[in-house]
């Protein structure tokens, strides 16, 4: 019998959950992890990886390697892996192929059906990229929920009889959300949320990255932007000494032969580090302001602040989270796996894993505001590409609202609704979602026939338009349950052969011009020597000396073996 998860795909890591008599836990991934790193790699021998081997590969080959893909999600950028291309979407299916797999493994039977979780502030084309995701990894996605609805799940599972006021503050690695909550009698009650979805833990590193790559500019006169091997080795290094400054007062970074003629060691304090991220944590409050201003509720009525997000563990998060309410934040719940036990909660819920008699429920909102494109009046001039909007952000859905308009020219015999999402006055600011015409008007003065548009939104993001001609009432509607940036069904189809096709293949190394080679093993001795001076591994210093060897003899066709194999090695390691 196949088993249902939840899953959040996140930024930097995804992790899968299930219900076991009836409360959410984490399954681990094949390594014995429980979060598995949402980074895709393709190897020298033209294996993927996902996950921790992945990770170790963006120190030596960030050429075929990609992170933080979900970022891109519901554009139309390409991504690259050596020869290859693919779409954010098709990088996403293969984390979730992983994540199922591994899941499949440690349960002993199939994943077929998931709670797949979404920050937020997702728009509708980043959601339906996400469910395309799913379908591509071979999953049926029963609901997308929002990121911190399932955090608050995750919160309130043993809390159902509290009567209280809930901000629920999201930092992940790429995105933020907060929502505020209205929790009574097992009834968890989303009244707003707020955020943005390109700001998280990783911008953190980037300004970290940046103010070292200025010292090394600065003490070495190297300028290392074109060289990607020493930035990605530079950004995890800042990751690694951000996460220290969230014990320690400072922390040191040393990354010998880190570019030719450049090894470089520093220490960066924590004033250091706050100093650079205080704009990015000030933002956040932003949204705090716009949600609660949305919920109508004020800040000093919130009983209760969870923090969420790895991210969240930045000190100085959690210092100005603490001034903004005048009160510490909760730290009892796992910052990195409340969305995903969240998800599994929701997935009982469904599928009455968690009996109804427990009594808990919960509602969502539409985070932004949905909409039509009409005309308008300023003095003499007609304005076009206004923005009429239909439902408001942070309604609570499903939700069903219906607003007349009149034609705008005389004899005017069929009207076009073209349907927006978004915040500006103007539809040029906002996303299109899509448009069709409704024909039959009765022919008449401008203004003198009006048609009705009712919006109908459902938990899940879609979305149904319908137009109704007041004056004969006949109808047209419209189901918007995919952007135009979403793949129709032979793309997806296409995709999902091409990813089974290369899930499980390893077509033999492609040849490596000899400068090439040499070039990249010398790197990847250089990251296995720092490797070794922070622990002994027999097997990986035995590697080494082959390796300089082989470089240092020419031997073309060594140089390949070993790249793969001491690739190999940094994999274990980092894993």
């Amino acid at each position: 019998m196949a088993v249902p998860v939840g899953i959040d795909l996140g930024t930097t890591n995804s992790l899968v959950a299930r219900l076991e008599n009836g409360q959410p836990t984490i399954v681990p991934n094949a390594r014995g992890g429980r979060s598995t790193p949402s980074v895709v790699g393709l190897d020298a021998s033209g294996r993927l990886h996902v996950g921790a081997s992945a990770r170790a590969q963006l120190l030596t080959h960030p050429d075929r390697t990609v992170a933080e893909v979900k970022r891109s999600m519901g554009t139309t950028e390409r991504v690259r892996l050596g020869d290859r291309t693919y779409t954010p979407t098709e990088v996403s299916g293969l984390v979730l192929r992983a994540l199922k797999e591994d899941a499949s493994l440690a349960l002993g039977d199939t994943v077929e059906e998931a709670v797949v979780t979404v920050p937020a502030y997702f728009t509708d084309a980043q959601r339906q990229a996400t469910k395309d995701a799913g379908e591509l990894a071979g999953l049926r996605v029963e609901r997308i929920l929002n990121e911190p609805t399932a955090a608050a799940l995750a919160y309130g599972i043993d809390r159902l009889d509290a009567e209280e006021h809930v901000v629920v503050y999201d930092l992940g690695g790429g995105t933020f959300d907060v929502s505020v909550l209205e929790m009574f009698g097992g009834v968890l009650d989303v009244k707003a949320t707020a955020g943005n979805n390109r700001l998280g833990g990783g911008d953190f590193d980037r300004l970290l990255v940046d103010h070292l790559r200025a010292e090394i500019l600065r003490t070495h006169g190297a300028d290392l932007r074109g060289d990607a091997r020493a930035m990605a080795r530079l950004l995890a290094a800042a990751e690694r000494a951000k996460m220290e400054l969230s014990d320690a007062r400072s922390a040191v970074i040393d990354l010998p032969l880190l570019a030719p003629n450049v090894s470089f060691r520093t220490e960066v304090s924590r004033a250091t580090f706050d100093a650079l991220v205080e704009e990015l944590v000030r933002s956040t409050l932003t949204c705090l302001d716009a949600a609660l201003a949305d919920a109508k509720i004020a800040k000093g009525t919130v009983s209760e602040i969870v923090l969420v997000g790895g991210s969240s563990r930045v000190p100085l998060v959690r210092q100005r989270v603490a001034e903004y309410f005048g009160k510490e934040p909760r730290t009892h719940v796992n910052p990195d796996e409340a969305v995903a036990l969240g998800a599994a909660i929701q997935m009982g819920l469904k599928t009455g894993g968690i009996s109804a008699e427990t009594g808990i429920m919960i509602t969502d909102v539409a985070p932004f505001t949905l909409g039509v494109e009409t005309q308008s009046r300023a003095g003499s001039q007609t304005v076009y590409g206004t923005f009429a909007p239909i439902i408001p952000r942070n309604s609570t859905v499903p939700v069903s609202r219906t607003e007349r308009f009149s034609t705008t020219a005389d004899g005017q015999k069929s009207v076009t609704v073209r349907v927006f999402q978004g915040e500006s006055r103007y539809t040029k600011n906002n996303v299109f979602l899509d448009e069709y015409t409704i024909d039959g008007v009765p022919p008449s003065l401008a203004g003198r026939e009006s048609v009705a548009i009712t919006f109908t939104y459902d938990i899940n993001g879609i979305l149904d338009v319908t137009t109704e001609v007041v004056s004969t009432g006949k109808k047209a509607s419209l189901v918007i349950d995919k952007s135009p940036r979403r793949m129709t069904d032979e793309e997806r189809s296409a995709a999902r052969a091409r990813l089974d096709r290369e899930w499980g293949s390893a077509p033999a190394p492609t040849p490596v011009a000899p400068s090439a080679a040499d070039e990249g093993l010398t790197a990847l001795v250089a990251v296995a020597k720092e490797k070794l001076s922070a622990t002994s591994s027999a097997s990986l210093e035995a590697l080494v000396a082959e390796a300089e060897r082989a470089v240092a003899a020419g031997d073309r066709a060594k140089i390949v073996e070993l790249d793969a194999k001491l690739t190999e090695a940094l994999f274990a390691l980092d894993g």
